[in-house]
């Protein structure tokens, strides 16, 4: 006899811009993603990003992703951009495009704040991340990281 599976409820998400009382949520999903029990100011050190320009998912009454995002203006080329400090989903909640969702949203945020570009930062390794912005259509900029280890 073959055995019925139940259909796979799509999961209600909502997608809005964060507020204050979001911070503690959104360091518990960090410390799941990194295992590092990290803090932050208002500023959002160290894991970046501005309230105004920042982003949150929620689903089943709790924050389950968010994308920290801050506005600048380049000095490479005079232009306003804004920055994708750092972007994270709840392990449990992979799978449901949460994080293409959050980055939607924040590139419809970013149009209306009227800037020029996004621009990552992403280690040239990231076999998840860079695929993901692949995706959301970004490209490899013009800018390319140099660093000179000290010795102690």
């Amino acid at each position: 006899m073959e055995e019925k599976t139940a259909p796979r409820q799509e999961l209600q998400v909502n997608i809005r811009n964060m507020r204050e009382g979001d911070i503690e949520e959104v360091l518990s999903i960090d410390r799941k993603i990194t295992g590092k029990n990290r803090a932050f100011t208002y500023d959002f050190s160290p894991l970046g990003g501005e309230l105004t320009l920042s982003v949150v998912a929620e689903a089943e009454g709790k924050i389950v992703g968010f994308l920290l995002g801050q506005s600048s203006t380049s000095s490479y080329d005079a232009t306003d951009i804004a920055e994708v400090q750092n972007i994270g989903v709840d392990p449990g909640y992979l799978h449901h495009h949460i994080g293409t969702r959050l980055m939607q949203f924040f590139v419809d945020c970013c149009k209306k704040r009227g800037l020029d570009s996004i621009h990552a930062m992403v280690r040239s390794q990231d076999d998840q991340l860079i695929p993901f912005l692949k995706s959301m259509e970004f490209i490899e900029g013009k800018l390319v990281e140099f660093v000179k280890p000290l010795k102690r």
